[in-house]
């Protein structure tokens, strides 16, 4: 029944408290796993612009900044996706940049998702405080049904 899920991460602990519920998910029918990471474009926009600090923009920190994020996304991409492959799916990796929230279900219906599997934050502000921002904009657009884990009542003390 669902066959590939869509996991979008931002790499953060309640995001990634989906991996525990891969076995489950694979004696349910899942063989493949699209993992998904959004770079935001307001993130690559102020990368990009190097900010504006004490001294103004100096080029070489953009430099810096960007391969710096870079290889961030790339470890935690390679470690998630061993995490995966371990429990015995196939991961198939997406990395687009844009608004989360839109990218995460443009993402689920390009690549045919059955299922969206996400973490839960629930650190924005009080409207947004049981689901978070990005969560919430996948549940009321997705085109597929989504499972949201939640996050531990213990980390939000």
């Amino acid at each position: 029944m669902f066959k590939r899920i869509l996991f979008p991460t931002d790499f953060s602990e309640p995001s990634m408290k989906v991996l525990g519920y891969i076995p489950t998910l694979r004696e349910a029918g899942t063989r493949e796993v699209v993992l998904v990471h959004v770079i935001d474009s307001k993130d690559v926009t102020l990368i990009a612009s190097g900010g504006q600090g004490f001294l103004g923009t100096v080029p070489d920190q953009e430099t810096e900044a960007q391969k710096r994020l870079r290889e961030e996304i790339h470890h935690h991409i390679i470690n998630t996706r061993r995490a995966l492959e371990k429990q015995g799916v196939e991961v198939i990796v997406r990395v687009p940049i844009g608004s989360p929230g839109k990218e995460i279900v443009n993402t689920a219906d390009v690549e045919g998702a059955s299922l969206i599997v996400i973490g839960s934050h629930g650190r924005s502000n009080i409207r947004d405080r049981l689901l978070g921002t990005v969560s919430e904009y996948v549940i009321k657009n997705a085109h597929q049904p989504v499972l949201v884990i939640k996050r531990d009542v213990a980390a939000q003390k």
